[in-house]
């Protein structure tokens, strides 16, 4: 009975090592060596005062209220089904609140996570007069740097092109 309690931690302790130490460490060494953008979290820095201040991640969706500022997917989690009347009243409002012709759906639908960092192209492009308005920008502007923040591909039928919100709303700041 003590050899097998002896060998049994003996085990533990091994896989322990092996497992919580050295694959832990060799898979870090391999992130940061081959992919150190992703492994860190797609940190978005910038510049200021001699200082670098990290702005966002390009991987995580940021809020942006301002009229002025490209708008992402609400915040709020869904976990509602589709046909419910909670969430048709809440996509209702949101629909009031867009004050727009046509709204977007993903405008309206919040995600699963809650932190999706880019929407649909079509979504963008339906905000682009608004913030042109806002920004004193030509319409041609706003959009060109909407373009310049789509990310993903089309081939053939299959178009998974999306805008990262969070690239946008940095270039409008800078082009200011």
């Amino acid at each position: 009975m003590k050899k097998i309690m002896i060998a049994s931690l003996k085990s533990i302790l091994l896989f322990t090592v092996i497992c919580g130490v050295i694959y832990t460490a060799a898979v870090t060494a391999v992130g940061q060596v081959l992919f150190p953008t992703q492994a860190n979290g797609s940190l978005l820095k910038e510049e200021k005062a001699n200082k670098t201040v990290i702005t966002g991640s390009k991987l995580i969706g940021q809020t942006f209220s301002g009229e002025k500022y490209l708008h992402g997917r609400p915040v709020q989690v869904s976990q509602l089904s589709p046909v419910s009347k909670e969430q048709k009243s809440r996509v209702e409002k949101r629909v009031q609140e867009a004050d727009m012709e046509e709204v977007p759906l993903d405008l309206v639908t919040a995600s699963a996570s809650g932190i999706d960092p880019e929407i649909s192209i079509a979504a963008a492009m339906a905000q682009a007069n608004r913030i042109a308005t806002t920004r004193n920008m030509k319409n041609s502007e706003v959009r060109a740097i909407i373009k310049q923040n789509i990310t993903g591909l089309k081939i053939g039928p299959v178009d998974s092109r999306r805008v990262n919100v969070l690239g946008v709303n940095q270039s409008l700041d800078e082009s200011e």
